[in-house]
């Protein structure tokens, strides 16, 4: 997450609580946020204000995150690269942290996981056409 969409962040907080946002408090936020996503935060923040009534805090939005991503994870068991990405064991080891990074995020959907495993297409190959695909929409 970039510092701008930390502010994006706090737009929408303020949105719901009418707390006041400076350029400080979205700098102190994003200290915390910072490795989330930004589709991941809205989507905290949203969860919060929707079954909560207290203040919302940075731990409550984190809270939220790794519950989801590891519910991700637990959908879909272990994770291994396609033959594409198995050349050395560097390249296995890095892609599967990759993947497991991406399908926790939700930046890559199960089904999208299952395709590029029968796709025999490295990693950074069909990263970059997801990317250009979400770029087009």
């Amino acid at each position: 997450m970039r510092l701008s969409e930390a502010g994006e962040v706090m737009e929408l907080i303020s949105i719901y609580d009418n707390r006041q946002v400076t350029k400080e408090v979205s700098t102190a936020w994003y200290d915390l946020i910072y490795p989330y996503t930004l589709d991941e935060a809205k989507y905290a923040v949203k969860k919060h204000y929707n079954e909560s009534n207290e203040w919302l805090m940075p731990a409550h939005i984190i809270q939220i995150i790794k519950a989801e991503r590891k519910n991700r994870l637990s959908k879909i068991g272990p994770i291994n690269p396609s033959r594409a990405d198995m050349a050395d064991a560097g390249t296995e080891l890095a892609t599967a942290r990759e993947l497991t990074a991406a399908i926790a995020s939700g930046q890559l959907t199960l089904e999208q996981y299952g395709d590029y495993l029968r796709s025999d297409t490295p990693w950074a190959t069909y990263r970059r056409g997801i990317l250009a695909l979400r770029g087009a929409a």
